[in-house]
This record gives C-alpha cells, structure tokens and sequence, in this order.
C-alpha cells in the first residue's frame, strides 16, 4: 500500500520531527512517502499534489497551528476519493480523540502519543484488511463492535467509533529509529532543524502537556551524536532542540555541549530551552569559551510572582536565574531569550508589569511575551472553573481573561507584545532602546513600551509603518522626551540603522551636521594597513574592501559606549560597517548585528 506522511507547517523554515520519526519506522515495511506543506499554502494545491499521487493511506501530524487547516484538506481528500485511508496523530488529536473521531466521521484512525511503535502495527493490520485493530493506542471506526474488552466506544448510525487502550509511553527510546536516516541535504536546505534527546521533563507545569507524562526518558547518547553530526556535515543552518528542559541531565548536558564545540563548523547554530537557575560552574565554563552565535538559548521564567508560579507548578528561582543570565551576557557570545506568560493564575496586570520589569532589567536580546493557551490535555484545562478561566474554544485556545485579568487588560498586553517585538525582539533598535531605557526609564521598561505604545497609536495610527518609519517614530519619541539629547538619540539610531544592514542613501531625519565620507576618502582611509588589518583584510586591495563595508562619521564616540557601558562622550568617530560576514568583530560586544570596527579622528 502506497502511504504518505505529512503535516502543515506554520512556516516555510520549519520542519516536521513527528514525521520523520515515523516515515524512519515504516521506510523499510511499506510504500512510504514524505512530503511537508504549510498553512500558508492553497489548500486546494495541497489537495491537487495529494490526490494525483494516488496515496492509499495519507497521515497528517496535527498541532495546534494546523489542525483546522488539516481537516478540511482531510474532508475533501475523502469526497474524492472514498477508499483513501486517513490516518491523524499528533497533540491535537491524542486528548478526547473518540469524540474527535466521533465529530469528524471522515477520519479512519487516530493514533494517540508516541507513534513509532504503532504505526508499522497500524499498516501492517491495514494491509492485512483486518476488521479489528486491536493495537493499543489506536482509535478507529468499525461496522461492528470487536470481540474484545479493552476499548471505549461510541456509535453513530451504523458505525462504531472504538478506542483501544491507551499504550504506555516507550520507555526504552533506543528502539525508535533515528528521523535522520533518509534525510537529504536538499530537504533541511536554509531550514530549521528540530531535534530531541530526550522526551518528558523534570517539572510539572500545569500549562505544559509534558506534564501528562512523568520522569524523562533519554536517547542513547551516541546514537545522538551521530544524527547531529551528519546535520552538520549536511550544512544545516539551525538545529532547534525540542527537549523541554535541555540541561535535566548535568553529565549529558555537559558531554553533548562539549561534543557540539568539537562539530562547530562555524556557520552552525544550535538552540536549546533551559532552565538557567540549574546551571552550574562546570557548564558556565565550557559555553563561556564557545564561539560567538554557536548557541542560543530560550529561557523560561513565565512570571516572577511566586504565588503564580507555585500554583502552576512551577520549580524556579529568579535569583539565580538573574545572575547566571547577566554571567552569559557578559560573555557575549550567545543569544539569550527570556520567556513571559500572560494569564497565569494571580498574575493580574500590575503583576505582570512586574515580570515584564523584572526580566526586562536583565537586558536579553529577545523577551518573547506568550499568551497562555489552555490545551487539551493540560492540566490547568480542568482548572477553568476555579480561575473562572475564559478561552477561545478552537486552536489555540489562548487564554481571553481569568478572574485576575480582564479581557480588556490582555488586548492591551496583545498591543504591548507587538510594540516589543518591532522596537526589542526585532533586534532593529538594540542600542538605542538600550539607551533610552538606561537613561530615563529607572528599570521600568513596561512603561517604556507603553509611552511608545502610546506615541504610535497617537501620531501613526493609521500608517502602516515601514522600517524607516520605525526608526523616525523613536527618534521623533525620545526627541519629545528629552530634547537636550536629540542630537544623540539621532546617533545611536543612525548606528543602529547602519548595523542593520547595507543602505545606499541615509535618510535625512537621521543624518548629522558633519561633513560626509566620500567614497574617495573612504578608499583613502582603508589604503592605510593599519587599517586594512583592523578592518580584517590586510592583504585585500582597498576597492575590494569598500564593497564589503560602510564608513560612516558619528559625533560622538559610540563604540566606546558600547564597550564600557559608560557616558556616550561627544568624541568624533569613524566607523566601518563590514557586511561580509568574513570577519566577526561581535564577541567584542554585547548586542547582534552588522559587522564593525572603529578608528578614532
């Protein structure tokens, strides 16, 4: 039987792990295919490329993201074509899925928790054209009720819906084959690569649906080793790991940071979730040494209010998390983001203006502001009625308002994240939000984002913004602000806007009163070896070097400011921009971007 495994993903970048998990388990046994789609994508191209294939069975991989999407490409698979076969798993369907299946009668199977195992028994009964499935974790329909005891059912005119038992999750991961074995260089070409060496986690949070399932259970350590080697040598650019908390084990931890120095190609990133407050000396040690951009790592506090995170279950310690995140800045070689969520249990607005404080005073280079989503499955969905919770009842189920914050009070928080992400997470305006917050916001960042918040609904509510409107609309805030410092603030944006990347004309708002380089001068600067060296191309001819870079003339000293986070001195500066990627001057520094070096007048 010829089968397809698919899904939708939320985005052209990302990649399917589920999948891959699972064509590896049935590669060798079946007809198998795998192919991956986005929810961006016409549904009716994706039903055309399903349909002309002649697929005899079809499974989707569904999440929240895709689920809606995925059952109307299911519904009209089926109407064309009544034999097709149709297989779903995934978190989304593994919670209530004799309902799900009740509800949604086009669906041959559901496959509840880890697959790996299951599938190759679901096929191998298909194929067989077995009445029955007996298989524990599978849910499917039937014209007559099985002979055996251990299922659930429903029934819906002539048709039984059937549950088996649930099957236990697999305990000895060894048995899973790797989802790299048939993985081309072609299929994770400028993608993010999702990867995993372990499954479960440590904590129980209430939100979280690794809570169902108790301990962590890990994958052979070299069998690990050798998947993420081969990525490397097939030039992927991002491996994502899924582990919830990377760090649960301290002598595995440590062996594969160690072993992902000694692969480092120097062009490949590596993203972990960890838990900073567990971090210890030994692993600070090796990270510290790491090259700029190797690793990056997403940090989750979800709130600072400890009855919050008590009721939530949570294990943190915000103390100790602060001091091994400003420890990592300082080494300024890995991308730290720090995690909020609004719509916690007492966390109401004036809380969460705390978290945000809190967390925002560390200075990370991102701060992701999440909503909670009550999942199916999660144990804070049996919590609605006792925090008078109030959600969307369709994916994603986030959360409207609970009897600690208003619906009104989210909207505004809705308004807040996306003020973050263009002005901080965007990474556009790094130094100068820095600076304005330093100087005149008194560790008070949320209010920082409100009054800009406030500035754009007021001058720019009816413009869609371009990025050069977004830097006009900070210049134009803090000018309003302090106006003593318009001419500083224009600087430190200039910078930021050169940094950003290449950019022929500077836009008049942001240029200064000094005479500008020009191109001859510039050549003339760089023919010097001093500078040539500097700049990271002694033995480069200088018409070569000026079309890798940028000299621009600034008022005042920046890159001094940058180094010793002291006063910005009014101190003629010159500043080449390198965008060629050839030579990274960024350890030097504490924030991202384009490429520098600077020569004082």
């Amino acid at each position: 039987m010829k089968l397809l495994l698919t899904t939708l993903n939320s985005k052209y970048i990302h990649t399917c792990l589920s999948i891959r998990y699972l064509y590896s388990s049935v590669k060798d046994t079946s007809d198998s295919y795998i192919k991956e789609y986005t929810i961006n994508e016409s549904l009716d191209k994706i039903y055309a490329d399903i349909y002309e294939k002649n697929y005899d069975i079809v499974g989707f991989s569904c999440y929240i993201w895709n689920v809606e999407q995925t059952l109307k490409l299911c519904s009209t698979l089926k109407e064309a074509n009544p034999d097709l076969i149709i297989i779903l798993g995934g978190p989304e369907v593994s919670f209530d899925s004799l309902n799900f299946i009740n509800k949604h009668s086009y669906i041959d199977y559901i496959i509840k928790g880890e697959g790996e195992l299951i599938l190759p028994k679901l096929i191998d009964s298909i194929s067989k054209s077995k009445k029955h499935i007996e298989i524990d974790g599978v849910v499917y329909k039937s014209n007559e009720l099985p002979s055996y005891s251990d299922y659930r059912y429903n029934t819906y005119e002539d048709k039984y819906f059937i549950e088996n038992q649930d099957a236990p999750p697999i305990a000895d991961l060894s048995q899973i084959k790797s989802p790299y074995l048939y993985v081309t260089e072609e299929e994770i070409e400028n993608k993010i690569v999702y990867f995993e060496t372990s499954r479960g986690c440590t904590f129980n949070c209430s939100y979280c649906l690794s809570s169902t399932l108790k301990g962590v259970r890990f994958f052979p350590l070299e069998s690990v080793k050798q998947d993420l080697k081969k990525l490397v040598v097939l030039n992927a650019k991002q491996i994502k790991f899924v582990d919830r908390t990377f760090n649960s084990h301290k002598e595995i931890t440590l062996a594969l940071i160690k072993f992902l120095k000694e692969i480092d190609n120097g062009k490949i990133n590596f993203h972990f979730e960890i838990t900073a407050h567990m971090l210890d000396d030994e692993f600070m040690k090796e990270i510290k040494e790491a090259r700029y951009g190797l690793f990056q790592f997403e940090i989750g506090v979800q709130s600072t209010n400890s009855k919050t995170i008590k009721t939530v279950n949570r294990i943190d310690n915000f103390e100790k998390l602060s001091v091994r995140v400003n420890q990592i800045k300082k080494y300024g070689n890995i991308h730290q983001h720090l995690d909020l969520i609004a719509g916690l249990p007492y966390e109401n607005l004036e809380s969460f203006k705390k978290s945000f404080n809190d967390v925002f005073a560390l200075l990370p280079e991102a701060l992701q502001l999440g909503f909670l989503k009550m999942l199916k499955g999660s144990p804070i969905r049996s919590q609605v009625e006792i925090f008078d919770y109030r959600y969307r009842n369709y994916p994603p189920y986030e959360v409207i308002s609970n009897k600690f914050i208003s619906a009104s009070d989210i909207l505004f928080l809705k308004e807040i994240e996306e003020i973050v992400d263009l002005f901080y997470n965007s990474g556009m305006f790094m130094l100068s939000i820095e600076y304005i917050y330093i100087n005149n916001y008194n560790n008070n960042g949320f209010k920082l984002f409100s009054d800009l918040l406030a500035y754009k609904n007021e001058y720019y509510q009816n413009k869609t913004l371009s990025r050069d409107d977004l830097y006009k609309l900070l210049h134009e805030f803090y000018s309003r602000i302090r106006p003593d410092e318009t001419n500083k603030i224009k600087e430190l944006i200039r910078f930021d806007y050169l940094r950003m990347g290449r950019n022929r004309v500077i836009p008049l708002f942001l240029r200064n009163d000094l005479s500008s380089i020009t191109r001859e001068e510039a050549v003339a600067w760089i023919s010097n070896d001093y500078i040539k060296s500097e700049l990271g191309y002694p033995n480069s001819h200088p018409m070569e070097i000026i079309k890798k870079i940028h000299v621009e003339l600034f008022e005042f000293d920046i890159i001094d400011y940058i180094k010793t986070k002291g006063n910005l001195k009014n101190h003629k500066a010159i500043i080449a921009f390198n965008y060629s990627g050839e030579k990274d001057f960024m350890n030097k520094v504490t924030f991202t971007g384009g490429l520098y070096e600077q020569i004082k007048n």
